[in-house]
């Protein structure tokens, strides 16, 4: 307890603390939100509740943020695990999971299991400065955790809290500080001198404004004034004055090491002080002295955030550049930490600073060669080119490396812009050359392949280019030719230059050559041989191109390898917050083709979002088809010619790009809307044009039935015989993968209507992962039951696919599904309440969100219930959420006594999921 009174915080102290005392009670969560400006006392507050807390028997566990930690994925939840008297983790437990910082959601599993454990307080202080991981974590665990006994206790200068409003099951309680009134402020006067102040210093007591923390630093001038007997010389007005006053009359070492702390911004180990300021060992103890400077088990740091800004106020504006450049070539040489480097970098650079942009370029080099922050990387390459004058010697050299960072992060728009200066300004071909090799990777992006292939013609022209850039700009120009000409020329060009850069020994050629190899076997619809090409790609060069290994696995139905792979690539960017967009645009397809289609509305809309910043145009296409989808799949005919019109608009990418695309979702929304004519007039050139290999689209197994669907018709025998033959040499082209096989021995059955190789590709679609594949194979197998007067088998199978299509939200298709049931007489009770009028109680749950409750009502963790199921655990989150606002209960107890008192269960059993 606090041995004198939290002043003027009486009534949000037992607000806060009610959540604090619900969470011991009824083992529920609680969040309790502190929000106010800087030194407002928010920390103090927090420090009250972690206090009682304790005292309720409460395991305490309590972390910072500071400014430049956020850059540090998951530094906020490192720092609670192992902190206070009594840590929630051992040595030796933190020492197995220090590397789970890289991967938050293994963070977010480690957290889960302490709480599982009994109530605990879990306190972060200024949120406003949490890194992208921690918040991430945030978000995460507040809705995942609010079945356990937890309170969660933030504080922010900002209000970034709406995370959290409309979660029935979590109580929130958020309390804004303001300003200690005049009487507060004299009592907290009172407390601390021990008699009441006089007018005068009253009066400068009022000009602090209420802050606690100004309030406090002048009380304990006022107090230290008055031992020596001269209250005017510390009675200031502005406490930044009473700060500068002070660092001013430190001796010169001392000095140098606040500067440098209040320069860096964050807890300094001694290591790092020593390396920077040899003299700091000597001045430790007078900077402790002055009490601006406190140790912390990190090291030492200023006393409080507004301490560390007023110390930066009083440097030059040369000076503090001067420590910045220091503290960020230490970080990047020394410490080999570029995240920390490049933050301090941003700060220092001017235009010109050629010292800058080399930690710049440096940094961003680090961090795209080793995989990480694509988004920081780029990012600083922009900037230090930006920030060079071409007038300089170096700028060729160092606008040549921003060029290849630009490009490998994906950076199209930067990255064109920057190749088309240093094009401008040179005449050396071998030069101009390799440059325009490093924009090849962009233009392919940009979706301007006719660009592409003419510039590299004009440059292949050039007699004096050397044999390694040759070599490259061959490679470049079979990738260009996979999206422009016919797949014999395409191979034929791909061959060659994988050939060449194989003899040569030339990486960047080779790398360039694979994936021309990879995207002309995709083409052809052959994935196993793409898939081999792209992963020596990646494997040569690196993450970069890891999102078509990932495109190709999913095409052999080896989605559980592609979302490793995804989870792989998430744990190098510090969860899903700094993907390349190849990456992202990977895992909204895999989302898409899996039916979760929630989660792919999310990612199409983000991989849009970034595309249109970024100018990668192939991917704000993939976007919009992939919403476009969805809203076909959920019958919603109106939004999805709204982005087909979106699409349209695209101009970015050339026609021969988009059109493909297009026209097949056009070709799906006209038959969606009974025009077969116009559905068939719209396909049938998408499929004839896969002849040439230009796009390997047309041959995916959703899209053959599709065609086959709308296309199918009396009039139309030759379109359809084109399609079963389509999907039959696609199924031949990848043995063993049932998407391909089942949909061609679907499709054959259809046409022949043959039972028994509809049974056949009902019963081999059955090991697709795509639900909408497998509902088909057992709809088609249905209707073809009914037709051959079995009536029951028919509607078992029909039964079968509406399950699956309702398990995918695939509305339109179930709705089909459920008209011919109808037609041929069957019923069932599952029809009789639409989605819409399902809102609450067991029968508004899914059958997904069914078997999720009779898991975690049954003691199961999201983890375990997410293994048993396999589903992410985030899905499984998500649907505890929406199962504890349906039930009407707020935690995992209150869901397993209203299954029992609704009947659902009797004593010892689990509900029935149905």
């Amino acid at each position: 307890m606090r041995a004198k009174p939290l002043r003027g915080r009486g009534e949000a102290l037992a607000r806060l603390l009610s959540g604090v005392r619900a969470v011991k009670q009824h083992e529920t969560s609680s969040v309790l939100l502190i929000s106010g400006p800087a030194g407002i006392g928010k920390t103090a507050v927090m420090s009250e509740l972690c206090a009682q807390a304790a005292a309720m028997s409460l395991r305490v566990a309590r972390s910072k943020c500071d400014e430049i930690e956020q850059i540090r994925p998951g530094a906020a939840f490192l720092g609670l695990l192992r902190s206070g008297p009594k840590p929630l983790l051992t040595a030796d437990e933190f020492a197995q999971i220090v590397g789970d910082a890289d991967e938050p959601l293994l963070l977010a599993d480690r957290f889960e299991e302490v709480a599982a454990r009994g109530p605990v307080l879990i306190a972060i202080d200024d949120v406003q400065w949490a890194d992208a991981a921690s918040r991430f974590l945030i978000r995460t665990l507040v809705p995942r955790l609010a079945g356990l006994p937890v309170a969660w206790v933030l504080t922010s200068r900002d209000e970034p809290f709406d995370d959290f409003t409309g979660h029935e099951a979590i109580r929130v309680v958020h309390e804004q500080l303001g300003p200690l009134g005049g009487s507060e402020v004299t009592s907290v006067a009172r407390d601390r001198l021990g008699y009441v102040p006089d007018a005068e210093t009253r009066r400068y007591l009022t000009a602090t404004g209420g802050n606690p923390l100004f309030v406090e630093q002048m009380i304990d001038s006022v107090a230290r004034a008055h031992a020596h007997g001269d209250d005017k010389a510390t009675l200031v007005a502005e406490f930044q004055t009473a700060v500068a006053q002070q660092v001013s009359a430190m001796d010169r070492h001392v000095r140098d090491l606040v500067e440098v702390l209040a320069t860096a911004g964050r807890p300094m180990p001694m290591r790092d002080l020593v390396a920077l300021l040899p003299s700091a060992g000597s001045a430790i103890p007078a900077a402790l002295a002055t009490r601006l400077v406190s140790a912390t088990e990190q090291g030492l740091s200023m006393r409080h955030d507004l301490v560390g800004a007023a110390v930066r106020e009083t440097l030059p504006r040369k000076v503090m550049r001067d420590l910045h450049t220091r503290l960020a070539t230490y970080y990047l040489n020394e410490a080999g930490d570029p995240l920390t480097a490049a933050a301090h970098a941003r700060l220092a650079v001017e235009p010109g600073d050629l010292a800058v942009v080399h930690v710049l370029v440096a940094a961003a080099e680090r961090l795209s060669g080793l995989g990480l922050s694509s988004d920081d990387a780029g990012d600083l390459a922009t900037l230090a080119f930006r920030a060079l004058n071409p007038s300089q010697p170096e700028w060729l050299a160092i606008s040549l490396r921003c060029l290849t960072v630009l490009a490998r992060t994906q950076r199209v728009r930067e990255a064109i812009a920057v190749a088309d200066l240093v094009i401008a300004s040179q005449d050396d071909s071998d030069i101009v050359g390799q440059v325009h090799v490093d924009a090849a990777r962009a233009l392919w992006l940009s979706g301007r392949v006719t660009e592409l292939t003419q510039r590299l013609e004009r440059v292949l022209a050039s007699t004096a280019l050397k044999p390694g850039t040759n070599s490259r700009l061959r490679a470049a120009y079979a990738l260009a030719l996979t999206r422009a000409d016919a797949g014999e020329t395409a191979a034929k060009e791909a061959a060659e230059a994988a050939e060449q850069a194989r003899a040569s020994g030339d990486r960047e050629a080779l790398v360039l050559a694979l994936q021309a190899l990879g995207e002309t076997a995709r083409n052809e619809g052959r994935h196993g041989i793409a898939l081999r090409n792209f992963r020596e790609q990646r494997v040569v060069s690196g993450s970069a191109f890891l999102a078509e290994e990932v495109t190709s696995l999913q095409l052999l139905d080896r989605y559980a390898d592609a979302q490793a792979l995804l989870d792989q690539a998430r744990l190098l960017g510090g969860g899903r917050l700094d993907m390349l967009p190849g990456l992202q645009s990977a895992q909204m397809w895999h989302d898409f083709l899996l039916c979760k289609l929630d989660d792919a509305e999310a990612g199409a809309a983000a991989v849009a979002d970034l595309g249109h910043q970024l100018g990668t145009n192939l991917y704000v296409l993939d976007a919009h088809v992939v919403r476009t989808g969805v809203a076909l799949l959920r019958d919603d005919l109106d939004r999805a010619a709204a982005q087909l019109a979106a699409v349209d608009k695209l101009t970015g990418a050339d026609p021969a790009v988009r059109e493909p695309w297009i026209a097949v979702m056009s070709g799906w929304l006209a038959g969606r809307q009974g025009d077969l004519h116009a559905s068939m007039r719209t396909l049938a050139p998408v499929l004839r044009g896969a002849g040439a290999a230009f796009h390997y689209w047309p041959l995916w197994p959703c899209w053959l039935g599709m065609f086959y669907e709308f296309g199918g018709q009396p009039r139309n025998q030759d379109f359809a015989a084109e399609v079963v033959e389509a999907a039959s040499q696609s199924a031949r082209r990848n043995p063993g993968v049932a998407s391909f096989e089942g949909i061609a021995l679907q499709l054959r059955g259809v046409r022949d209507n043959d039972l028994d190789m509809l049974a056949r590709a009902a019963s081999v679609l059955q090991a697709s992962p795509r639900p909408l594949l497998r509902g088909g194979g057992a709809a088609a197998y249905g209707r073809a039951l009914l037709a051959a007067g079995r009536h029951d088998d028919g509607i078992a199978q029909l039964d079968r696919a509406w399950d699956e299509y309702d398990l995918a939200d695939a509305r339109a298709h179930r709705a089909t599904v459920e008209r011919l049931m109808r037609d041929a007489g069957a019923d069932s009770a599952k029809w009789k309440m639409l989605p819409a009028e399902q809102t609450r109680g067991w029968t508004a749950l899914t059958p997904a969100e069914q078997r999720v409750a009779v898991l975690i009502s049954a003691g199961y963790t999201n983890k375990a219930a997410a293994s048993r199921l396999g589903v992410s655990i985030n899905t499984v989150g998500t649907q505890a959420r929406s199962i504890f606002a349906k039930l009407g209960v707020q935690s995992r107890v209150q869901l397993a006594n209203h299954l029992h008192e609704e009947g659902l269960v009797g004593p010892g059993e689990q509900p029935e999921a149905h």
